[in-house]
């Protein structure tokens, strides 16, 4: 086995050499705060990609540069495509490949150009521990990533040994590794003792907890997690990590009455100025007294934030203000609350916001465009709630003139849902049923808008058959905005080779089955939440098209940690669903289909073309959109 790994290396090695003519990447061992720069030299020889590409990107296949795309597009300078980007203070690793249309570029096979990053000579901390996470997606099932990974988190706990979450993963591949199960006992024992001298370090910080935890989650020890929780609150029941656990225990009672009073005794310890730890109790009893609608006791428990200052503390904001209008409470202090809002939309978070302890707050990489849209949209749902609570206070004009703010800003349904309630309440109902109309077009199945736009309608001294009629325009007109829409999406792409597909008895796709014929596939994984949450729109619009003999179905396994016993004992349980199962074999399926997240569905045409792909659930709209995409590829004319 190991001459099998020295041979893989050099092999590694070698293709870096024919390569490094193709790819250059600057800084050698760049550091934090350094520009890199990357360049694909397409005249090389070599390069798979020609001097005749029109565009190019840097794919990331692994990456701790959160601040930048997924999909970096390059920049062609003379012969040459150019990445250049700053390392932030928190990078350590990366992995990628090139891209221009159909064509990819890798490092070797089952292998990815790489950016490790240094601290003098030497890697940063944790940098061949994320190596080590990147091995999967580069490797994908291949038999020699356990004995990879080992190797590579050697390297980690060579240069920091001690490296506490290095430490956890090794033994847990060691266990995975384990031949006889003392062996594996074995280190699963010494991981054990890691992770409690762990926890004794500082078991009242939850830094160091959530560490603890990751710990066991590691090793697959979930159940852990609770007990850990109690021998807190039982050691340090003072502390404010206990106080953390009593509010989230608290909270996820049914029965209110109980949850508050446990809540206010908390506040027994709280002394006259409002600690930042008992800001979150004061939060949930503001949470829950407002829906009990008792304005004096919520008020009183308004969080004090004026010491919070996180790239969270707009949407906070926003909450609180939302809270009070929605349950009709104070107008005056929501008010407030939305002036306060206001002033920091523009701060609003967009995407997810990391934090770690030893580099605080991290965001993520959000495209301009969709900023601008979320903060357009947020400042249109904080001046519709300004519309809300002006009506509370009986000045129906300031209501009238917010709401037309709030709609012109932004059409999005949360918006115009407000402005329904201010039109509607206002006796304006032919602008409450336009508001309601408007979202019918977006969502035709919003239950809500549909019947604010027929109580509206009827207002307007129409009949219920003048509004059946206006049903049967909105669907029409729906289904032909929507396939215009996605008509602009076809991809023209050419299709991926289903080498590594079978079925959940181990038997080999027959690509036969598939000439001619619209395929429909859904890449999923056992594991994944939003996979299952989208099954049951998968499964509806297979109904439509189980008996066409020009669609086919295939619901393909593909994520890793899954073997094609998991999906077997899936199917088993879930009978309700009916359409074709499948597993993937290929590590390279991502690739060549052009996804880095499940689900996706993707469809190629009567051709094997690629068309369509749609990464990540959207949804109830999941349903219409596949419909509409099937119908597009099934009317060759179109």
């Amino acid at each position: 086995m190991k001459k099998l790994i020295i041979c893989c290396i050099t092999l590694l090695v070698s293709s870096w050499h024919l390569k490094g003519q193709v790819v250059e990447i600057k800084p050698a061992q760049p550091q934090r705060g350094e520009l890199v720069t990357v360049t694909y030299h397409s005249s090389a020889a070599g390069a798979v990609i020609g001097t005749d590409a029109r565009s190019m990107n840097m794919v990331f296949t692994y990456s701790t540069f959160y601040e930048l795309p997924w999909v970096l597009p390059m920049e062609k300078k003379g012969g040459d495509w150019v990445a250049t980007f700053k390392l932030q203070r928190y990078a350590t690793y990366a992995t990628f490949y090139f891209q221009s249309g159909t064509l990819i570029d890798k490092m070797a096979s089952g292998r990815h150009y790489a950016i490790a990053v240094y601290d003098g000579n030497k890697r940063v901390k944790s940098s061949y521990l994320h190596e080590s996470y990147s091995l999967g997606a580069q490797l994908g099932k291949s038999p020699q990533v356990p004995l990879l990974v080992q190797e590579t988190l050697n390297k980690e706990l060579a240069l920091y040994p001690d490296n506490y979450e290095a430490k956890i993963r090794l033994l847990n591949n060691k266990m995975s590794l384990a031949k006889t199960p003392a062996e594996q006992l074995r280190f699963r024992n010494e991981a054990r003792k890691i992770i409690a001298a762990k926890l004794e370090e500082n078991p009242t910080v939850m830094g160091n907890i959530n560490l603890v935890t990751m710990g066991y989650l590691i090793i697959d020890e979930k159940s852990r997690l609770d007990s850990v929780r109690k021998v807190i609150a039982q050691r340090f029941p003072k502390s404010s990590v206990a106080k953390e656990f009593m509010i989230t225990a608290a909270t996820k009672g049914k029965d209110t009455a109980t949850t508050i009073r446990v809540l206010e005794n908390a506040l027994k310890d709280e002394g006259k100025s409002r600690d930042e730890e008992f800001t979150d109790i004061h939060f949930q009893l503001f949470e829950l007294y407002a829906a009990q609608k008792e304005e004096k006791k919520a008020l009183l428990h308004l969080p004090d934030l004026s010491r919070e200052q996180n790239p969270n503390t707009p949407a906070r904001l926003k909450g609180i203000a939302e809270t009070l209008t929605v349950n009709q409470l104070a107008p005056d202090t929501a008010i407030s609350y939305i002036n306060r809002a206001l002033k920091v939309v523009d701060q609003y978070p967009v995407g997810i916001i990391r934090f770690f302890p030893e580099f605080g707050y991290i965001p993520s990489y959000v495209a301009d465009s969709v900023r601008t849209k979320k903060i357009r949209e947020e400042k249109a749902s904080l001046t519709a709630m300004m519309a809300l609570n002006k009506l509370l206070l009986k000045d129906t004009l300031s209501a009238l003139k917010y709401a037309g703010e709030a709609a012109g800003m932004a059409n999005s349904p949360e918006v115009l849902h407000q402005v329904t309630r201010v039109y509607s309440a206002t006796g304006h109902f032919q602008e409450a049923y336009n508001s309601s109309w408007e979202i019918l077009l977006q969502v035709p199945d919003d239950s809500l808008a549909l019947r604010n736009a027929k109580t509206s309608f009827l207002k307007l001294d129409k009949t219920e058959e003048e509004f059946a009629l206006k049903m049967k325009e909105l669907n029409v007109r729906y289904q032909l905005k929507l396939r215009e829409v996605i008509k602009k999406q076809l991809l023209h792409k050419e299709g991926p080779e289903l080498n590594g597909i079978v079925d959940l008895n181990g038997k080999a796709l027959d690509k036969q089955l598939l000439k001619n014929k619209v395929v429909v596939m859904d890449f999923w994984a056992t594991w994944c939440i939003p996979c299952m949450e989208e099954l049951p729109y998968l499964q509806k619009v297979y109904n439509l098209y189980k008996n066409n003999p020009n669609v086919i179905f295939m619901v393909i396994n593909s994520g890793a940690r899954n073997t094609i016993e998991d999906a077997k004992g899936w199917a088993k349980q879930n009978k309700k669903y009916t359409f074709p199962l499948y597993f993937n074999t290929d590590p390279d399926i991502s690739e060549k289909v052009g996804f880095n997240l499940i689900p996706t569905v993707a469809l190629l045409d009567k051709e094997g073309k690629l068309q369509f792909r749609t990464i990540g659930f959207e949804g109830a709209a999941m349903e219409n959109k596949l419909t509409a995409q099937i119908e597009i590829l099934l009317d060759n004319k179109k």
